[in-house]
């Protein structure tokens, strides 16, 4: 049995997190608010503060709506264009129900990858435009490194867990 309450939970968490983090800065953040960064973590893209705000919300509501969508609107499309490993067993009629809860949970879980990236690029933009360096942090590669590593943790669980067989299923 998947636990598809605790991704969407956390999923609600992080956007409401994304949604109030400007909240915190908005007095703080110039007219002109640096959003590029080059090579060198260094400033070299702006826009209005009131363009940030509105990029910055329309970026974390595009993407919250796009996967709770997704989650609704899976257990209605049709069996060709889900793709699985022994799809005729998964989405059988005894199995179709929790197959649909477990690949909700898989989109939750990398949509919960998206929104804690978001979160902590929208805090280094933040940052550096309240801090006045106008410079991101050095090791904000490495979130892209951990998002990418996250969602093929997320791809991989869940390609094993279907590719298994029967009998192993049962032993579970």
């Amino acid at each position: 049995m998947v636990n598809s309450r605790l991704p969407r939970i956390i999923f609600t968490l992080l956007f409401i997190i994304a949604i109030a983090m400007p909240l915190f800065y908005i007095n703080q953040l110039p007219e002109r608010v640096a959003i590029h960064f080059d090579l060198s973590n260094r400033a070299d893209g702006w826009m209005s503060k009131t363009s940030y705000l509105l990029f910055h919300y329309s970026i974390v509501i595009f993407f919250y709506i796009t996967f709770r969508v997704l989650c609704l609107l899976l257990p209605k499309f049709p069996s060709s264009l889900i793709n699985l490993p022994r799809k005729d067993y998964w989405l059988h009629e005894s199995r179709k129900e929790e197959t649909f809860k477990t690949l909700q949970a898989m989109i939750l879980w990398i949509g919960n990858l998206c929104i804690a990236l978001f979160i902590y690029v929208f805090y280094e933009i933040l940052k550096a435009n309240t801090n006045k360096s106008l410079q991101i942090s050095s090791f904000s590669w490495l979130s892209v490194i951990l998002f990418l590593s996250g969602t093929a943790a997320v791809v991989i669980k869940y390609i094993m867990r279907f590719t298994k067989k029967e009998n192993q299923l049962e032993e579970q």
